[in-house]
């Protein structure tokens, strides 16, 4: 989330801990582990996440 900025708009958002929480659950159910932090270890500034990202829709 902080690659795109994403936790800072959250933070504006009365109920951000809890769209926060929802977003981390998505990251740690969805399978993709090792390939995802290959990605955020590649991509310094992306425009885009990954296709298999669920929290991209």
């Amino acid at each position: 989330m902080r690659k795109f900025g994403v936790d800072r708009q959250l933070k504006r958002l009365a109920n951000h801990a809890a769209v926060t929480s929802r977003a981390v659950d998505c990251c740690r159910s969805c399978g993709h582990q090792e390939a995802c932090g290959e990605w955020l270890a590649r991509e310094d500034h992306p425009d885009e996440p990954p296709d298999f990202c669920r929290n991209a829709t």
